[in-house]
């Protein structure tokens, strides 16, 4: 996630403005609140002394400037409590004065009372409808509760009386951005440049609104010179490292995640970064640092996207935790409950932004052909950024194909909802280019978490998620916030006609020995830990002409993984690694291994089962979370559960005995091949047949 700053107007810089404002138009008497602000039941009794010991007789009040005054020197004091005090005993005097209700606004917001400072700041506003300060400060406030198309006006307001206000520019363009409206949000920000030139919080999110844009170099170019500007500006060397991380650089985002922490120990999205950047590239240097961090990392404090660390533990539990934070931080919306819609036909939106290649349409492209039309009417809501030959196979499965990409999430939510959806299915979660917000504000009665993300999204808007007995067995319910659907087999969907390319292959044009067991493993780079590492080694010194297999996620990883070999006395050229291949032909290069070996926190999901589909059988080890369970999951659906072990110990037992063991090798290949064509798991109409079920269920449950 990157960091956007919105400015503040605080509660000392707002007196800056209090005495300019003492010669304007006098203020008519209008209705005041009678006890406008505490948030709390119990009003807090505020009393001034004017007893003075020295006169006995009747002391005086202080006047209305006399007060003021005094508020306004403790306010720039910093003692905000007693600057409260003396601002509520003005108002329940009955005295209006817009700088004491502006004021007294933006304390109640820094004490956390948000009501209540949003009616201070309504109040200032009635009594000087012209104060740009209160219509920005309100802006910020009502950003902070969710309520974006009217902070949105306030700030337009801000503007309207004030159009050199940089800070109001950059703001609005904040609330653009999540409100979708991407090409606004940046022409906010150019203004607030274009008037305040060493403006570097202006850079910053300049350079956040272009990488949203996909114009990465652009987007480093503006964060470069928000550093430039202000080189402690830790959000943006924050910053700086996502954008390189999409542009492939993640050895040069490793520096600036960790110049962030330098200035910033707190910042959690940092240490984050740093832990994925570091992933990517097999970097493991530094584990007990990454371990300790583990322990409150997007627990505690700020939140972070919960994905990035499912690489790193198999805690089912702190993922709920990290996601129910993100979700309460970031995404969460008042939203009422659908009543029950009837329709003639049961409709399914299914939402992604990976209707093109990509590994969630290389699943689900058959299941949304298969639908049953007469039955069901599905639609297709695509924020692909880019399309492809899988695009046109979506807008050629009979579903009805809507392109929101170009519409805000409010654009969305209405479209959605005018389209009468029973059933609404999330296809991304906290993935890369997901859109949280339309499900947050609610598009249909049910709403479902579904294959994008293998976890809990901790989200009062996502009614169930769908899995399976081994994904989620009922021992582990307790670390969702949805309901379960169980599939009666493998949740996972599966395409029985995806292609494998025929054309004649061998191991020399890999790279591969002609002879020799070939261990492989094609899941990203990223998923290798030390752990299974740490094995995969021990079975090459084990098994004698051995090579393993591997992806070429990146030349970083493929440069930290021949070292780390070396650092385990094992020769870096039987380590093979694969480039990226079409699809048809990735698949049938699995022909050429022997036995995959399944990564532990994060198993391979697509790849466990494509590599099932070419007739590569997987070893892996099951373990808590549902990313970690998935390929147990998929074995068990096809019918190889001696394929699952428990334990590092049994892997590494079951892996060497069928390296030294050809029959028992021919035996479970043999098997596979004939699963493959009996099982549940590559029974694709079986399969869609059952998840109409599964609907029609929820639809007449409510």
């Amino acid at each position: 996630m990157n960091c956007i700053i919105t400015e503040l107007v605080s509660s000392k810089k707002v007196l800056a403005s209090h005495d300019k404002d003492q010669g304007k138009k006098k203020i008519k008497n209008v209705k005041t609140y009678p006890v406008p602000f505490a948030l709390e039941k119990k009003k807090e009794n505020i009393t001034i002394n004017t007893n003075t010991p020295s006169k006995p007789s009747k002391p005086s009040k202080p006047s209305k400037e006399q007060i003021i005054n005094q508020a306004f020197k403790f306010h720039s004091q910093g003692n905000i409590r007693e600057a409260a005090k003396l601002y509520q005993y003005f108002i329940n005097q009955g005295f209006n004065d817009h700088r004491v209700f502006s004021n007294f606004g933006t304390i109640l917001k820094d004490l956390g009372k948000l009501q209540g400072a949003e009616n201070s700041y309504r109040k200032a506003i009635e009594l000087n409808p012209d104060l740009a300060e209160a219509h920005f400060n309100l802006g910020n406030l009502l950003k902070e509760l969710g309520k974006l198309q009217d902070a949105e006006s306030s700030y337009r307001k801000a503007i309207e009386f004030k159009p050199v206000y940089a800070k109001a520019h950059s703001n609005l363009g904040n609330i653009l951005r999540e409100l979708g409206k991407l090409q606004g949000a940046e022409n906010s920000y150019r203004k607030a440049i274009e008037l305040k030139p060493d403006y570097a919080k202006a850079y910053l999110n300049l350079g956040n609104i272009l990488k949203d844009l996909g114009q990465l170099q652009e987007a480093e170019i503006s964060t470069r010179k928000a550093i430039e500007l202000n080189p402690d500006f830790a959000e943006a060397h924050f910053n700086l490292g996502t954008i390189l991380i999409d542009l492939g650089k993640s050895y040069d985002a490793i520096n600036y995640f960790k110049k962030a922490i330098k200035l910033n120990d707190n910042l959690s999205k940092a240490k984050s970064g740093l832990i994925k950047s570091k992933g990517l590239i097999c970097d493991w240097s530094d584990q007990e640092t990454q371990t300790k961090w583990l322990d409150k990392l997007g627990i505690e404090g700020s939140s972070i996207s919960p994905l990035s660390l499912f690489y790193y533990e198999d805690s089912p539990l702190k993922h709920l935790k990290r996601a129910k934070n993100l979700y309460k931080q970031r995404y969460y919306k008042e939203s009422k409950r659908f009543a029950t819609i009837n329709n003639k036909k049961t409709r399914i939106g299914y939402f992604s932004s990976d209707f093109r290649a990509h590994p969630t349409m290389f699943l689900i492209s058959l299941i949304l052909k298969l639908h049953d039309k007469s039955k069901f009417d599905i639609y297709l809501y695509s924020f692909a950024p880019s399309e492809d030959k899988y695009t046109e196979i979506a807008k050629k499965s009979g579903c009805i194909f809507k392109d929101i990409k170009e519409l805000t999430d409010i654009e969305v939510v209405e479209l959605a909802r005018n389209d009468q959806l029973n059933i609404a299915i999330d296809l991304m979660g906290y993935i890369k280019n997901s859109r949280m917000n339309i499900f947050s504000y609610r598009v249909a009665p049910i709403q479902i978490n579904y294959l994008g993300y293998p976890g809990s999204l901790g989200a009062d808007a996502i009614d169930y998620i769908l899995a399976d007995k081994i994904t989620i067995p009922e021992e582990y319910e307790k670390f969702y916030s949805e309901k379960i659907i169980r599939m009666p087999s493998c949740y996972q969907c599966n395409d029985n006609t995806k292609e494998i390319c025929e054309e004649p292959i061998s191991r020399k044009e890999f790279n591969l020995p002609e002879k020799g067991f070939v261990f492989t493993c094609f899941c990203a780079n990223k998923k290798i830990t030390p752990k299974e590492f740490d094995i995969w080694m021990r079975l090459l010194k084990e098994t004698k002409g051995s090579v393993i297999w591997l992806f070429k996620s990146n030349q970083y990883s493929t440069v930290n993984l021949i070292n780390e070999a070396e650092k385990r006395n094992v020769d870096s050229t039987r380590l093979i690694f694969a480039d990226k291949l079409p699809l048809n032909k990735h698949l049938a290069r699995h022909r050429l291994g022997d036995l995959g070996l399944d990564t532990f926190n994060y198993n391979g999901h697509t790849t466990t089962s494509d590599a099932l589909w070419a007739g590569l059988p997987v070893l892996t080890k099951i373990g808590k979370s549902f990313a970690a369970r998935v390929s147990a999951s998929i074995l068990t659906s096809i019918g190889l559960p001696e394929l699952i072990t428990y334990n590092d110990k049994e892997y590494e037992e079951k892996a060497l005995n069928i390296a030294r063991n050809p029959d028992e090798l021919l035996r479970i290949k043999s098997k596979l091949a004939k699963l493959r064509e009996t099982s549940a798991l590559y029974n694709s109409k079986l399969f869609t047949k059952n998840l109409e079920s599964k609907f029609k269920e929820l639809v007449n449950i409510i």
